[in-house]
């Protein structure tokens, strides 16, 4: 078997003992009560640096789809989380996404919303992880170092059962949405190009004097 191979199937094996390992773990009562925290959360922020960015936009996006008020927290330093978490209320949800190493800017965040008494989830590696000081409802997932790369499949998966949690408790306010979705793209339809012939007798443009 070639090298390339051969590290393909050790990856496939490393991913389906991690995939395990966080089954064997998980707790149904954590699950079950971060998913009522985010479904009745007023609004929601979801925050995740590094190698948690990627799973906290993929987050964001499909609660995006079923609650009104869904923001990612987009950051590079730990004042613009401030910034963007400045409206934060008692009502309002925040959640931390952080694995090794752990990252200071998502800690102060869980403290700035534990101070404004905010509820909060997070997803870590571990129940002792730093980032569940001001949470009390921590899930995790177990990842590990594949060569240079961080391994996310588990955290992805909780995610992914966390949305259909979410989903399954806000089934008529996602089917509302979605349909709403439905409409919107039959109104502005997009072709494969993203782009608009100025010769088309079809576009009808309106002029500002005519409105």
């Amino acid at each position: 078997m070639k090298r390339s191979a051969a590290l393909f199937h050790q990856v496939m094996a490393r991913e389906a003992e991690l995939l395990q390992a966080t089954e064997d773990d998980f707790n149904a009562e954590v699950f079950d009560r971060a998913v009522d925290i985010i479904a009745k959360g007023r609004r929601v922020y979801v925050l995740g640096v590094r190698s948690g960015a990627p799973l906290a936009e993929y987050l964001a996006f499909y609660l995006n789809q079923m609650m009104p008020d869904v923001r990612l927290i987009r950051s590079s330093a730990a004042a613009d989380i401030f910034e963007q978490m400045m409206h934060l209320k008692e009502k309002d949800v925040v959640i931390g996404i952080s694995f090794p190493r752990y990252s200071m800017r998502v800690l102060k965040a869980m403290e700035f919303a534990n101070a404004r008494q905010a509820s909060i989830v997070t997803l870590t590696d571990d129940p002792h992880s730093p980032i569940c000081l001001y949470s009390s409802c921590n899930l995790t997932a177990r990842t590990a170092m594949t060569a240079f790369a961080d391994s996310m499949n588990a955290p992805m998966a909780v995610i992914s059962a966390l949305v259909t949690a979410v989903g399954t408790r806000r089934q008529k306010a996602l089917k509302n949405n979605l349909e709403n979705l439905e409409k919107i793209w039959e109104d502005f339809p997009l072709d494969t190009y993203d782009e608009l012939d100025p010769l088309d007798p079809s576009v009808t443009l309106i002029r500002r004097d005519d409105v």
